[in-house]
């Protein structure tokens, strides 16, 4: 064997590192850690939400990782030792040459008083089936789609959301009677796409009569009410939130973390303070040319995992090492079922990140879906 590395989380960015790796290097052990079997796309969550699919559907069991060689522990990390690359687990020590970061952001509805009891968190998992269920029943009123944190995974999430929940109640004959609308703390509706790419959204919510509203700092949430720091409110029958994230526990214990909360990482190589020791995905915060964070999205985290298993394959065979990370990628954004749009971004740019999007098509549509079956046929088998 030529070493061992050791990830610790089973997202995008670990598998992708994973398999990277054990192509680059088919005699390096690879151990993956995770605390549940089963790994899904984010995407999945609002075709779950609106009826359009099932995360069960896309579900793939991370122990089909074997088929690459990949080593997968399902157990709980209770902490991260990052100078000797080792993690304790609930099976126990895993010690290793190298070491990569890979446990996410997690949603933390309890840090907005009121938001766990009186919203529907779709951006975990486990919320859901109760959010299904919630605009299954509903038939007429408010809905509010709340983005009550930032940086949180998948900038445009939030207005797909929107439009998904728009054609669904269509749908149901029930859009005349319902008030649908986004707001959000941010200072416009997707701060890295600036100005021209918020505008854009806008005119695509307010073409299907979704209101929006930005700068929105919510302080409280109440039974029926949104409460505002700026002592605002606006009532609400049915809200579906976006809540702030963090990172897990066991990372924010580790001292991997920065002044921002998050794994500081160089942002080309996505090495932290510690040799050998690496970050990617939405545990670390890369900031940008213009102060705003490089954006969460599995895309992103894909390409990270990337350059890192190759700069582990070059350092072991002692190879010249890979580029290093530019900061480019891309993502469809869902505009309903039969229409979406691309946007790239050459996010390190300066002065500003550049960031462009096509005009939305019936023809990408089905760009999402295509993107989930590629990955998973090539990561778990068809």
């Amino acid at each position: 064997m030529s070493g061992r590395t050791l990830i610790l989380g089973g997202g995008f960015g670990g598998i992708a590192a994973g398999v990277e790796l054990r192509r680059l290097q088919p005699d390096h052990e690879v151990v993956l850690v995770d605390q549940t079997p089963a790994f899904a796309m984010g995407l999945r969550k609002l075709w779950d939400l609106v009826g359009t699919g099932t995360v069960a559907r896309g579900s793939r069991q991370r122990g089909l990782l074997g088929r690459h060689g990949i080593e997968f522990v399902q157990a709980e990390i209770t902490s991260i030792d990052p100078a000797e690359r080792s993690a304790e687990t609930s099976a126990g020590t895993v010690s290793a040459d190298h070491l990569i970061v890979a446990l996410g952001g997690i949603s933390r509805p309890d840090l907005v008083p009121g938001l766990a009891e009186h919203g529907h968190d779709v951006w975990a998992f486990a919320g859901i089936a109760a959010a299904a269920q919630a605009l299954a029943d509903f038939d007429r009123g408010r809905i509010v789609v709340l983005v009550a944190g930032a940086p949180y995974p998948c900038p445009p999430a939030p207005y797909e959301c929107a439009l998904h929940v728009d054609e669904h109640l269509r749908s149901r004959g029930l859009r005349e009677h319902t008030d649908l609308s986004v707001v959000t703390l941010q200072p416009m509706l997707m701060p890295n796409a600036g100005r021209a790419g918020s505008d854009w959204m806008a005119e695509q919510l307010a073409s299907r009569g979704i209101t929006s509203r930005v700068a929105a700092k919510v302080a409280r949430v109440e039974a029926g009410l949104i409460v505002f720091e700026d002592g605002g409110d606006q009532p609400v029958d049915l809200l579906i939130v976006v809540p702030p994230h963090r990172v897990p526990e066991v990372v924010s214990e580790s001292g991997l973390t920065g002044s921002h909360g998050w794994i500081a990482v160089d942002s080309g190589t996505l090495e932290t303070s510690h040799p050998r020791v690496y970050a990617v995905g939405d545990v670390t915060l890369i900031p940008l040319s213009n102060g705003l964070p490089l954006p969460k999205a599995e895309v992103m985290a894909e390409l990270q995992g990337l350059r890192v298993a190759r700069a582990i394959a070059a350092e072991i065979s002692g190879a010249e090492p890979p580029p290093l990370f530019d900061g480019k990628g891309y993502c469809p954004i869902e505009l309903g079922a039969e229409s979406a749009a691309r946007v790239e971004g050459d996010w390190y740019a300066t002065p500003e990140p550049i960031v462009t999007i096509g005009c939305p098509s019936a023809e990408r549509a089905g760009d999402k879906a295509d993107f989930e079956r590629e990955h998973l046929d090539h990561w778990f088998g068809e």
